[in-house]
């Protein structure tokens, strides 16, 4: 709802603003020196408010802005928490409960799922290369495809550095968690742009089948984790 222009003026410097004859008496809601919104109390526009009303309203208006504050502080702080800062991706931690979630489905529905550990090659040498705001839009740019490459009840994550997750939920064979691999890399193909400099974006994929390669989420990430690891020493002896 757009305030009066009468209004907005006179709440111009962050003070008490009064019109009595318009019936209103208005306060900015200020968190951290910055003006949020306003509380303004209307009444008959014949009502004159007096300077215990003003400061009545004073004193109310402080206290909704800082309830206001602590919401959004705590909605802050959850995410931080939650997921990580770089790519917007979940993080470990959130990565672990949505597996947690996931296997406690699969037994209910007898289902399975299948966890993909995924390591940026070389990523080292681009930092070194070119620096690390150039490694930090790699991994951005590498977060963003990953998203590009599965479905929206899947689950993307960051695991810290150059590592990163992925949950395929319903998928029932090795072969179907396979394709999502396959697909994956053909989405890295195209390299990347950053500041001039051409970039491909090599991956070291390993997956683990639930339950056939555990029933625990340490037992699945430690399993996708050691394939991966093979996955990477496989291709760094290949023939050229």
């Amino acid at each position: 709802m757009r305030l009066p222009d009468t209004m907005l003026g006179a709440l111009s410097g962050d003070t008490v603003s009064r019109h009595d004859r318009a019936g209103w008496l208005a306060i900015p809601l200020i968190t951290q020196h910055e003006t949020i919104g306003v509380l303004v109390l209307k009444s008959d526009p014949e009502t004159r408010y007096l300077d215990e009303d003003r400061d009545l309203l004073q004193f109310v208006s402080e206290q909704v802005a800082i309830a206001i504050d602590r919401a959004q502080m705590k909605v802050e702080l959850l995410r931080a928490a939650r997921y990580d800062e770089l790519t917007g991706l979940p993080n470990r931690r959130l990565f672990k409960d949505r597996v947690n979630s996931a296997v406690a489905r699969c037994v209910r529905n007898r289902r399975s799922m299948s966890v993909l550990y995924i390591d940026v090659d070389d990523f080292k040498q681009v930092n070194d290369a070119f620096g690390h705001a150039t490694g930090d839009q790699l991994l951005k740019e590498v977060a963003r495809r990953l998203q590009l490459c599965v479905r929206g009840a899947d689950t993307v994550a960051r695991f810290g550095g150059d590592e990163f997750v992925v949950l395929l939920e319903g998928v029932e064979t090795q072969g179907d968690a396979q394709l999502v691999a396959v697909k994956i890399r053909d989405a890295m193909s195209p390299p990347l742009d950053i500041d001039g400099h051409s970039l491909r974006i090599p991956l070291s994929i390993g997956l683990a089948l639930y339950p056939e390669h555990g029933q625990e989420l340490e037992q699945l990430l430690k399993h996708a984790d050691e394939a991966m690891y093979a996955d990477k020493c496989s291709r760094d002896v290949a023939p050229t």
